[in-house]
């Protein structure tokens, strides 16, 4: 069915970003093309004769660019649960998830279901999910400014090499990703480790 594009609505909790460059290559493909998958959309819960995107925010988003008036869409009437699962599989298949945003949405999924039967529907395992949840409760921006205050030039940095299993570097890798997003400059990643370990030694504090 097509759909008014002025009657389509972004889901608040998609997590799915996409850079500049991607949606110019998105939009010049569609603009080639003349074709593109369906958008996903179910009736919108608040708005009568509205939709809300479930699969499809970027191209929603270059076809507005693109001057259309309308959009190929695949109508889903679900419930807000079921909504919320889509969000967490179709939009990882383009563009890339905003990891903060990302966090949240699981830990909106985890007041529906548990981590562990999460994991069976999702890419990540019940223990990145955990990690992904507990992560939302770090105050990044005040840990970030405590670590610059310490360390303002950046000087005096140190290598430090450790052995891990696979599913602890996962872990690892998700939790460093989540704590770096948002942080500039250089050693991103070290700082972000950094931000994590302070807020286990001031959770242990408590």
């Amino acid at each position: 069915m097509r759909i008014p594009l002025a009657k389509l609505r972004p889901h608040p909790a998609n997590a799915n970003v996409m850079t500049e460059e991607r949606l110019e290559k998105l939009a010049e493909n569609i603009r080639r093309e003349g074709d593109y998958p369906p958008l996903v959309v179910r009736p919108h819960p608040e708005e009568e004769g509205c939709y809300q995107i479930l699969d499809g925010h970027q191209r929603d988003e270059v076809l507005r660019r693109l001057g259309h008036s309308d959009a190929l869409c695949y109508l889903w009437p679900c419930d807000d649960r079921t909504a919320l699962m889509l969000l967490a599989t179709l939009n990882r298949l383009e563009g890339q998830d905003d990891p903060l945003k990302r966090a949240a949405l699981l830990k909106e999924l985890t007041d529906l279901a548990s981590p562990e039967e999460l994991a069976q529907l999702l890419p990540e395992s019940a223990t990145l999910i955990h990690q992904s949840v507990k992560l939302l409760d770090l105050d990044l921006d005040a840990l970030l400014a405590d670590l610059q205050k310490e360390s303002p030039t950046g000087t005096g940095l140190r290598a430090i090499t450790f052995a891990v299993t696979p599913e602890d570097e996962a872990v690892i890798e998700e939790a460093v990703r989540l704590a770096s997003a948002g942080l500039e400059g250089k050693n991103r990643r070290g700082r972000a480790l950094a931000i994590i370990a302070k807020a286990c030694l001031e959770r242990r504090g408590e």
